[in-house]
């Protein structure tokens, strides 16, 4: 009797693990086919960067693996095609659908989105292959830095490091360049350090140019620093290790995370930063009260990048710094700024750069269509809750309009979070100026001294979020005019930030600029 229920057991065991390979099998070659047959990546941009699980078939198509002295790195030898999709929807449903979609083709309303194309070498790196010894006469730069040296949301060419070695060939053709590109997404300076240590300084650069901060203020609830190395590991870990393989435990934790999952609405994003703005501001961090959830402190950031200094110097290597975030307020920016003085290192300064020529492309777009310019008063505490008429103006661009753009906001004369319920102007009515010439105006009366977070919508139904502008929540500060007339903001673009990719990163112009400047600090 004993021995039957055990062969009974022992069967069905047999049984199920069969099945389970099986499973295990059929989801691989699924995942592989699939693998095989895309073309365009898309990348995950939603407001607030929430969209819920990955699914496990994209695992393949990523990038980066696990590093043990640098925490991670690029895959050797990797060639990618990126969708853009920092790019209007008609909701936002349609952006997760195209995250989660298995089918390996684009949606018809993608696939006129930008696309960028990435190329790595066979070290991970987004350079030609390296050449072990540098030739006599070669100028060999090595740029190190995190998504900005990458080159995010743009092709090679048009990268930084990539404009940089265009831009030193053409001014003496007969001197030989070489720039590599040592940029890997989402490095911070402690990764950064690492990195020079173990493989920049062996191939003996002649520059160093050190981007870092945007990663480092990241409080992702851990300390680089502290990341576990190698050592001895448990059985736990290996049992961990082994099953993290597995296809099918992966999807059954993906549909499990995926029903639990409710997406955000960009009104709850707007309701967030509004609650945010009725207390202490959220632009306002306290990096002491938080470093051991930080990336890296501004303390160690100091540290890191005067250690790479030394380190660079130490090979008789000249330095570059380079400043890569586009958050005004960032602590990390005086810790910057005071390096560069103290160590004598020149800095390109990439947040002046923009704003100076996103401050043309507005001017630009007033002249071109012939509207008032922008109101430039600096702001100063207001001595009453006073009233100002505030003009939101926004080009529809390549964007068509079927009934009209909307702006909803928090505020009751924005609509109070309701969308596509406060209409724009394009009729010469409301504070437009000139009918018909695709820039929607509102004419809105809002308190001075009053932080206004907006989005823009194009002919959605009211009450509800269709017609989607970009994933972005834009934001102004109201600010009582000296003669009392209306506060004009400057013309915005329907589906475009001025100078930028995306949230984090510049574009391919700025990228241009810093480069030229680099240029400049070379000489």
């Amino acid at each position: 009797m004993t021995m039957r229920v055990l062969r009974m057991l022992g069967k069905s065991l047999l049984t199920t693990v069969i099945f389970f390979l099986l499973v295990e099998a059929g989801l691989r070659a699924a995942y592989a086919g699939r693998t095989a047959l895309v073309t365009y990546v898309p990348l995950p941009y939603v407001v607030g960067d929430d969209y819920g699980p990955i699914p496990p078939w994209l695992d393949n198509l990523l990038i980066l693996r696990p590093d043990p002295t640098l925490i991670w790195r690029n895959i050797p030898d990797a060639r990618r095609a990126y969708v853009d999709i920092f790019t209007p929807v008609w909701a936002d449903r349609d952006r997760i659908a195209l995250l989660r979609r298995f089918l390996p083709w684009l949606p018809q309303e993608f696939r006129a989105n930008p696309v960028w194309r990435i190329a790595l070498n066979n070290e991970g790196f987004r350079s030609a292959p390296f050449a072990p010894a540098k030739r006599p006469g070669v100028l060999r730069i090595a740029t190190i830095g995190d998504s900005w040296t990458f080159g995010m949301n743009v092709d090679q060419d048009k990268s930084y490091p990539g404009r940089l070695e265009a831009l030193l060939k053409q001014e003496d053709p007969s001197k030989e360049v070489e720039v590599m590109n040592f940029g890997i997404l989402g490095y911070t300076s402690f990764q950064g350090l690492q990195l020079l240590r173990t493989r920049v300084l062996d191939l003996h650069p002649d520059v160093v140019v050190i981007g870092f901060g945007m990663n480092d203020s990241d409080v992702a609830g851990y300390r680089d620093k502290d990341v576990e190395k190698p050592g001895d590991v448990s059985w736990r870990d290996r049992v961990k290790a082994i099953t993290a393989h597995s296809e099918s435990l992966a999807l059954l934790k993906y549909a499990a995370l995926a029903l639990r999952f409710h997406p955000k609405d960009p009104g709850q994003f707007l309701k967030a930063d509004a609650k945010a703005d009725q207390g202490k501001s959220n632009d306002v961090v306290n990096y002491d009260e938080i470093e051991a959830w930080t990336r890296v402190s501004p303390r160690d950031y100091d540290h890191n990048l005067r250690e790479m200094i030394a380190l660079s110097r130490g090979q008789g290597a000249r330095v570059v710094l380079l400043d890569n975030e586009l958050w005004p307020e960032s602590p990390y920016r005086p810790v910057l700024r005071k390096i560069s003085a103290d160590q004598k290192v020149p800095l390109v300064d990439s947040l002046q750069l923009i704003a100076e020529a996103r401050s043309q492309i507005e001017r630009a777009a007033e002249a071109q269509f012939h509207l008032a310019t922008a109101s430039s008063a600096p702001a100063t505490p207001a001595a009453a809750p006073a009233e100002t008429a505030v003009i939101f103006r926004v080009d529809q661009g390549r964007y068509p309009v079927a009934g009209h753009l909307s702006i909803v906001g928090n505020h009751p004369a924005l609509g109070n979070f309701s969308p596509n319920t406060i209409a724009m102007h394009d009729d010469g009515t409301n504070g437009d100026e000139h009918a018909g010439d695709h820039v929607w105006t509102y004419r809105a009366m809002l308190p001075a001294g009053t932080r206004v977070r907006y989005v823009y919508t194009n002919s959605g139904g009211e009450g509800r979020w269709e017609g989607l502008d970009l994933p972005h929540v834009r934001e102004i500060q109201v600010v009582a005019q000296p003669d009392g007339g209306p506060m004009y903001l400057p013309v915005e673009a329907f589906g475009r930030l001025y100078m930028q990719a995306d949230n984090w990163h510049t574009d391919a112009v700025g990228y241009d600029l810093i480069a030229r400047h680099v240029v400049a600090a070379l000489k």
